[in-house]
């Protein structure tokens, strides 16, 4: 089964192979370049085929993700004169698993191009290339790609002077996503949001409507399950915090 990652870049261009197969290297992956043509073609022993098409024109669709913490803004990512398509071959193992090789390889190319931005097959958002490919690093040391860079999240405005957080992307890992609200001049939900995401994919266990959860030993937010703000027949668990 092929996993691709579509990356923006300012200019239409192949990567020089031997920068690639050097980044490769110190990503923990052994490359070599199979076909120099149009596309690129590289095997990554024990890992799989990376296939690099270089499109010279902007993506149509650029424009109709949303944009998260993570996105660059949306006048830099209108402004993409090219993109990159990458196309992973023969990647095994459970779903972060095959994410995170396809993270490592698409890193690959993002450092030896002038990228602007990444998305992954199963992404919602365009991730900046230079804060993904600083997390599929991390990869790494970890094992596992950053839950950052695996899951992305969009921010909205709710009534009043409430704003939230909503994940996407939990549910191909077998959780559920996280709805968090806050006030508009609040601080530190983003950060808890992250805080748990991680806790969520590294802890086996279940979050039950109605436990307490918070940021200190005095907050108490009760656990909710509301229908996703975003559509879809799975309800997500909803934080509301208070500061």
């Amino acid at each position: 089964m092929a996993e691709i990652a579509w990356v923006l870049v300012d200019d239409a261009a192949f990567p020089d192979p031997a920068r690639v197969i050097a980044t490769g290297k110190q990503l923990g992956l052994r490359m070599k370049l199979t076909s120099p043509g149009e596309p690129q073609i590289y095997e990554a022993e024990g890992v799989g085929t990376l296939m690099v098409m270089v499109m010279p024109a902007a993506d149509p669709d650029r424009m109709k993700l949303p944009f998260g913490p993570m996105s660059p803004d949306p006048e830099v990512v209108e402004g993409a004169q090219a993109h990159i398509i990458v196309t992973a071959l023969e990647l095994t193992g459970p779903a972060r698993v095959v994410d995170t090789k396809l993270a490592l390889l698409t890193a690959t190319i993002v450092e030896n191009v002038r990228a602007i931005a990444v998305k992954l097959h199963h992404g919602a958002v365009w991730q900046r290339a230079n804060v993904f490919a600083k997390l599929a690093a991390l990869a790494v040391d970890e094992g596992v790609l950053p839950a950052e860079a695996a899951v992305d999240v969009t921010v909205s405005r709710e009534d009043g002077d409430r704003m939230s957080f909503l994940t996407h992307g939990m549910d191909r890992y077998g959780k559920e996503e996280l709805y968090v609200t806050c006030p508009v001049r609040g601080k530190g939900a983003l950060d808890f949001v992250l805080q748990i995401v991680r806790w969520m994919l590294d802890d086996p266990g279940e979050i039950a409507t109605g436990d307490t959860n918070g940021r200190s030993e005095t907050e108490k937010i009760v656990v909710q399950r509301v229908p996703n703000p975003a559509g879809g027949d799975k309800p997500v668990i909803r934080l509301d915090l208070s500061r």
